[in-house]
């Protein structure tokens, strides 16, 4: 490897046209000749970062898990998007990622929420016209995971159940919440909400509960031990 982690503008700018490509892709009429061309070019610029490789393990928080662990976490204070730029849904550092910008909005009695808007493009499709439901699954993990995070109240998923009241539009601007409804012991109650304006204003797309456990410190202790970072 040529650098211990990549520039971050650099490897964001270059994430950025990948997702651009990936849409392309799946919205292409293009003849075989010009899909024989991106194919070739694809296949070269993929041989050229191979050798860069960071092998792993991997973490949200950073390419390398080891970093998250010297700073003792993901730095909470920053924008969801800071603290977990490799997250498959909010990741600008992530060609998979949407990215959905989740944005931390203060509440009166110093609780707080997340809110985010986000337009699916078709690579998300499931329904026609719709986004896939298992996207929204995903995008709800996140967006209750993240409020449970930024409130130093954060965990594993044990359960989430998703009540999908209609079809969530693709193309068309998507609302989103999280909030935290209360604690019990290591469980935290988180729910979050996914609205549109298609077909009638402020309809109910999804809807989503949560409870996230707070790890036992030696469960997290064997994780890191496991890959050598302990």
């Amino acid at each position: 490897m040529s650098e211990t982690n990549p520039d971050p503008k650099a490897l964001e700018g270059a994430v950025g046209q990948v997702r651009r490509l990936i849409a392309s892709l799946r919205k292409t009429k293009a003849p075989r000749e010009d899909l024989l061309r991106v194919e070739r070019e694809v296949a070269a610029l993929a041989a050229l970062l191979a050798p860069n490789d960071h092998p792993g393990p991997y973490a949200q928080a950073a390419l390398e898990i080891g970093t998250v662990v010297e700073n003792g976490g993901p730095p909470l204070h920053l924008a969801p998007a800071e603290f977990f730029p490799y997250s498959p849904i909010i990741g600008p550092r992530n060609p998979i990622a949407a990215p959905v910008r989740f944005d931390v909005v203060e509440l009166e009695g110093g609780s707080k929420e997340i809110r985010a808007e986000h337009v699916f493009d078709a690579p998300y499709n499931g329904p026609p016209g719709s986004v896939h439901g298992g996207v929204i699954a995903l995008v709800f993990d996140e967006l209750l995971g993240c409020i449970g995070a930024i409130s130093n109240v954060g965990g594993f998923t044990g359960t989430l159940t998703i009540l999908y009241r209609s079809l969530t539009p693709i193309g068309k601007p998507i609302r989103m919440r999280s909030w935290i409804e209360g604690t019990e012991g290591v469980k935290t109650f988180i729910k979050g909400t996914m609205h549109c304006d298609t077909p009638a204003p402020n309809t109910l797309c999804a809807e989503a509960t949560g409870i996230f456990i707070r790890p036992k410190r030696s469960i997290v202790q064997d994780a890191l031990t496991r890959t050598g970072h302990r």
